[in-house]
């Protein structure tokens, strides 16, 4: 049995010496509204969504598959495998309304790790749960919201939620652009 060919078009290809760059005009607005959405429904702590949306900006430009050379980061919230296990910790201290003991820490330290190699990593809605947890766990422990962020990045300078914030507030102000994310990144 032979296909049937619907429809052919012909067109001119480009010639290969031709290597001039071509600008592409994006609209990114769809994006920006995509985890907009994944973060409405997959954030775990108490932050303002728009913190969240510049914070993953911040980390991975919105880029799901996001990865650093050296780092175990992954994904949109750039989430390393300590990271992950403290959030599987964080559960289990949370469901036992107590520090677990050492042998429930280490299973949680196991199951976190699990996750960590699992392509669930690279999955938006997981990695923004775990990655707004992490934060909220960081918000318990800290006396305020700087320095929530500043353990999350391990900086102490506080740059990283000065830029943050000022996004947020942009952003809040014009939810649609992506200008506020643009200038932040800068």
């Amino acid at each position: 049995m032979t296909a049937k060919v619907i429809k052919t078009r012909r067109a001119q290809l480009t010639p290969k010496f031709d290597t001039a760059p071509v600008t592409v005009l994006v609209d990114d607005s769809a994006r920006l509204h995509e985890i907009r959405q994944l973060v409405q429904f997959n954030n775990k702590s108490s932050l303002d969504e728009n913190l969240v949306i510049c914070q993953i900006y911040m980390e991975s430009r919105f880029d799901a598959n996001a990865t650093v050379a050296g780092s175990t980061a992954k994904g949109l919230m750039q989430m390393n495998k300590g990271a992950v296990q403290q959030v599987y910790k964080y559960r289990k201290q949370q469901e036992l309304g107590h520090m677990p003991s050492d042998l429930q820490t280490h299973q949680a330290f196991a199951e976190g790790a699990a996750m960590h190699v699992s392509s669930s990593m690279f999955d938006e809605a997981t990695n923004i749960q775990l990655g707004t947890e992490y934060m909220q766990y960081w918000i318990d422990k800290a006396g305020s919201l700087e320095e929530a962020y500043k353990l999350y990045r391990g900086l102490s300078n506080g740059v990283y939620y000065k830029k943050i914030r000022a996004c947020a507030e942009k952003l809040k102000a014009d939810p649609g652009s992506m200008q506020p994310l643009r200038d932040m990144a800068k």
